[in-house]
């Protein structure tokens, strides 16, 4: 990432102890006669003894420690008295320094004019050095190594970031401009105050910085049009070093923001918008799209004059959002629907050498959180309606959803959640994914005149086809209470025909539990809501692993 260069004026109280500057021709004599200039002076101590044998430079304006050396012809020494010369210095406008090694005292005078057929003097009195800490924001790494000069001089300090620290010693007490060469880039700061024994600090402020990227939402290639109208849609837009410099932009500090845009170039709202996952490979940002269209795209720019935040209502409990895990937090199961009501829990029981397998596994989007048969997720708080609360995990004689990416390793019989003698999923290798959903009569519930006085368990079945081991299967599941079904392998509709058998009615409530198969899951969503075909079908598009929809690309 290349920055542009900042000029950042800091002000910081002290007093700066600046050299004079006299034209005495009795101190070096007067080289008129030669056309030559001559600079001279005496330097001391500041306990009133000379500075005798210190190096002097008189260093032209334009002189850059960092890419050169200063020719012999510009440096000489002082002598026991403290006394000093050079001639045949061009006409230019020079700094002179001066360091006294046994001391460390310094000086430093910047812009000296010398002419042609003149005699300046420079004297003055060596002063203890300062030092300036500059604090580097996340942008830069602890270890980066930098090179700070101060332009015009032979000053030139290498140091190493350290708790997004440097420290910058041994600098002449004046008003000084620094250089810092970090990385590929060049930063300038001017009226930076150096003051004698005291350590000042000035803040690194990056330019203003922004990024934009767009995402159309036009289909890939080959999908049909939409079926239907798609509003309030959750989708995960992804950089990655495909389409960014994601190294870069995992260090920036700022706020990212989405907005839809239509094909006639009118902007939306921003949209809500939370982060799930942002490393050095992969960024993800959720979404949630007020509507869709496939002629209009959207827009995510970043601004790092922004504080960092973001709008979170990405899984609105209006949109029956119940529960929603990322598997992006290791053991840490976050829920992102109805503000975490249903974190999840993770609970491992050790059978001979079966344990929790890797809870940070490659995912479908970011990681994912792979068990084993012995391994179990309980949502807290989940086993029993709270009528505190705006979303439950029971659905009973309600509209019922879920969507998931699971990757089994074996095609054996096994359970990947259940709510006992509420809903389940679970495999079969003769049926494939089954849904299981229990019905209670209504009679039983509580209304005696009612007609439903039947209580029974319902399952659908996906079949086996497209389902195989070791590998990423899309699985989405909608029931309305009219009733509809739809039901979703991999992106393709799967006509399952509902099987009822006899059920007692009685129910034993618990929690919502994953697990009970070995393998991976990813993308666990969970609402009391009915998703149309479009609706389904974009989602799938969206999250599969490859060639996911709609792709980002920077804007220029």
């Amino acid at each position: 990432m290349k920055f542009c260069k900042n000029i950042l004026a800091v002000s910081i109280a002290s007093t700066a102890i600046f050299g004079g500057c006299s034209s005495d021709s009795h101190i070096a004599g007067n080289s008129a006669e030669t056309g030559s200039p001559e600079l001279a002076g005496i330097f001391l101590l500041d306990n009133g003894n000379p500075a005798a044998f210190a190096r002097v430079h008189c260093v032209p304006s334009d002189f850059d420690a960092a890419s050169g050396e200063l020719p012999a012809a510009y440096t000489t020494e002082t002598d026991s008295t403290g006394y000093y010369s050079l001639d045949s210095i061009p006409a230019g406008t020079y700094a002179v320094e001066t360091f006294h090694e046994e001391s460390g005292k310094r000086f430093l005078v910047q812009n000296v004019s010398i002419t042609e057929d003149d005699s300046i003097a420079v004297s003055d009195t060596l002063r203890a050095p300062g030092s300036v800490e500059i604090a580097f924001n996340s942008l830069i790494e602890d270890g980066t190594s930098a090179v700070v000069t101060i332009p015009g001089t032979t000053i030139l300090r290498k140091v190493t970031v350290l708790g997004q620290k440097a420290i910058i010693d041994s600098l002449p007490t004046d008003t000084l401009d620094l250089r810092i060469y970090i990385e590929s880039d060049t930063l300038d700061y001017g009226d930076v105050f150096v003051k004698s024994d005291t350590t000042v600090q000035t803040l690194v402020n990056y330019p203003h910085i922004e990024y934009t990227f767009v995402a159309p939402l036009t289909l890939p290639e080959g999908e049909d049009t939409l079926s239907s109208f798609v509003s309030d849609i959750p989708l995960a837009l992804r950089l990655t070093a495909e389409n960014s410099d994601i190294d870069t932009l995992a260090r920036l500090q700022g706020r990212w923001e989405v907005v839809r845009i239509s094909k006639d170039g009118k902007r939306s709202k921003k949209l809500p918008i939370v982060n799930s996952a942002f490393d050095e490979k992969e960024a993800i940002f959720w979404v949630s799209v007020d509507s869709l269209n496939v002629s209009d795209s959207l827009e995510l720019s970043f601004n790092n004059a922004l504080e960092s935040g973001y709008a979170h209502d990405v899984f609105p409990t209006n949109r029956s959002y119940s529960l929603v895990y990322h598997f992006d937090s290791g053991t840490d199961i976050k829920d992102d629907a109805e503000k975490g009501y249903f974190d999840g829990s993770l609970t491992a029981t050790e059978t001979g050498t079966e344990t929790v397998a890797n809870l940070n596994a490659d995912g479908v989007l970011g990681t994912s959180i792979a068990l084993d048969a012995t391994t179990s997720i309980t949502a807290t708080n989940s086993a029993k309606i709270d009528s505190s609360r705006k979303v439950n995990l029971s659905f009973d004689g309600k509209q019922f959803c879920f969507s998931l990416w699971v990757n089994l390793e074996s095609l054996k019989q096994q359970t990947i959640f259940e709510k006992a003698n509420e809903y389940a999923l679970r495999y079969n290798p003769d049926q494939g994914f089954v849904v299981e959903f229990y019905h209670v009569a209504t009679e039983k519930a509580g209304d005696e005149s009612a007609t439903d006085t039947a209580s029974y368990k319902q399952t659908w079945a996906s079949g086996t086809k497209g389902i195989e081991a070791g590998k990423w299967i899309f699985i989405a599941f909608s029931k309305h209470s009219i009733p509809q079904t739809s039901y979703f392998i991999n992106g393709v509709k799967i006509e399952a025909e509902e099987t009822r058998s006899d059920w007692d009615g009685n129910r034993e409530f618990a929690d919502f539990k994953i697990g009970g198969f070995n393998g991976k899951m990813d993308e666990l969503m969970l609402g009391s809501a009915f998703r149309d075909d479009s609706w389904t079908r974009l989602t799938y598009l969206n999250q599969k692993p490859e060639d996911s929809w709609p792709k980002l690309s920077a804007r220029k």
